[in-house]
C-alpha cells in the first residue's frame, strides 16, 4: 500500500457525509481496502478500486445497487452508504472508490470448519433463491461479466506465457473447456441471472453465529451450476457445502463432465488474472492453479 492510495482514500472521503476521525489501510487483495472510523463511533470500509479494469464498464454501479437490493430482501449483506448527491460510487485518483459499513468479525479463512461452510453452503442458496424472483432472464444488465467463456475478466490472454513449463497443456484446456460453456448456454438450465461470482474463504465474514457476504464485484450473469462451482472450487469440505446448499433448495446439477470443465475454467480464468497482476510469489501460486488444469488434461 503506497501513499498514493492513502491520498485517493481522503480524498474520496470527502465526498460524503462522514466526520472521519481515523483512515487507515486494512486490505489490500485485487482492491484496497481502508477502515474509516468516524467522530461518531461508526466504521466503514472504503474500497479503492485497482487500476486495472478488469470487469465490465459500470460494474461498481451495478454492484452497489443489486447489494443494496440484496439487503432490503432481507439478506446478510453490509449497506452501501452514498455520497453527496446519492451516487453510489466516486472516482478519486482515477479509481473507482465504494463506502461501505464495516462488517464486523473476522473472514472465514480464520477458522473454516464443516459447520461453518455447511452454513455458507445454506447461505448461498438463500442468495439464489431470492435470485429468482428478481432480474430472471432477459437481457444482461450493464456492469455484469457475461459467463459465456472461459476468460471472463478484461486481461490480456496471458496464458501463452506458460507453454514454456507446462507445454500447449494450459492453453489447450481453454478450448476444451469452451465446449462445457457453448453447450451450457445452448441448453440452459434456467434463465441467465445475476451471481456472486466469487464466494471464497475470505469473502464470508464470520462473527460469532453470523454470517455477511461481501464484494460483489466479480457479479456474472449465468447459472447457478457456475456459482456453486466456483465456491466449491474456492471452499473446503465441498460435501458440507452442498449439504448446507440443499437444507434450503435444490443442488444445481449438472453432468460431472460438465462441472469438472467449469472447475478448470475457474482456475483459468484467475490464472490468466494473475499473470496480469503479477504479484509476489507468482511462480508457486501459477503452480498451484495450474495442476488441477494439467490433472484435468491428462485425465479428459
Amino acid at each position: 500500500m503506497t501513499d498514493d492510495l492513502a491520498a485517493v482514500a481522503r480524498e474520496a472521503l470527502g465526498a460524503y457525509d462522514v466526520e472521519v476521525s481515523e483512515c487507515r489501510f486494512a486490505a489490500e487483495a485485487f482492491n484496497t481496502v481502508f477502515r474509516v472510523d468516524a467522530a461518531d463511533g461508526a466504521a466503514y470500509a472504503l474500497r479503492v478500486g485497482s487500476s486495472l479494469r478488469i470487469h465490465a464498464d459500470g460494474c461498481e454501479v451495478l454492484e452497489t445497487t443489486w447489494v443494496s437490493e440484496l439487503r432490503r430482501a432481507g439478506l446478510p449483506v453490509t449497506r452501501v452508504v452514498p455520497a453527496r448527491g446519492g451516487a453510489t460510487v466516486v472516482t478519486a485518483g482515477g479509481r473507482c472508490c465504494v463506502l461501505l459499513r464495516w462488517v464486523p468479525g473476522r473472514p472465514l479463512r480464520d477458522e473454516a470448519t464443516r459447520a461453518r461452510v455447511h452454513a455458507v453452503g445454506a447461505l448461498l442458496a438463500r442468495f439464489h433463491a431470492h435470485g429468482t424472483d428478481v432480474r430472471d432472464g432477459g437481457a444482461a444488465p450493464e456492469g455484469a461479466l457475461v459467463a459465456d467463456h472461459v476468460l471472463q475478466f478484461r486481461v490480456p490472454f496471458r496464458l501463452a506465457e506458460l507453454v514454456p513449463r507446462f507445454g500447449s497443456q494450459i492453453v489447450d484446456a481453454v478450448y476444451r473447456a469452451q465446449a462445457a460453456f457453448d453447450a451450457l448456454w445452448r441448453n440452459p438450465p434456467h434463465p441467465p441471472r445475476l451471481f456472486h461470482g466469487d464466494v471464497t474463504l475470505g469473502n464470508v465474514i464470520v462473527d460469532r453465529d453470523h454470517m455477511t457476504l461481501i464484494d460483489f464485484q466479480d457479479l456474472f450473469w449465468g447459472f447457478e451450476i457456475q456459482d456453486v462451482t466456483i465456491a466449491t472450487t474456492a471452499l473446503p469440505f465441498a460435501e458440507d457445502f452442498r449439504a448446507g446448499y440443499e437444507t434450503v433448495r435444490p443442488w444445481p446439477e449438472g453432468d460431472a463432465q460438465a462441472v469438472a470443465a467449469l472447475r478448470v475454467a475457474r482456475h483459468l480464468n484467475v490464472l490468466n488474472l494473475g499473470l496480469s497482476v503479477r504479484k509476489p510469489g507468482l511462480d508457486e501460486w501459477v503452480d498451484r492453479q495450474a495442476g488441477p488444469i494439467v490433472e484435468w488434461m491428462a485425465s479428459s
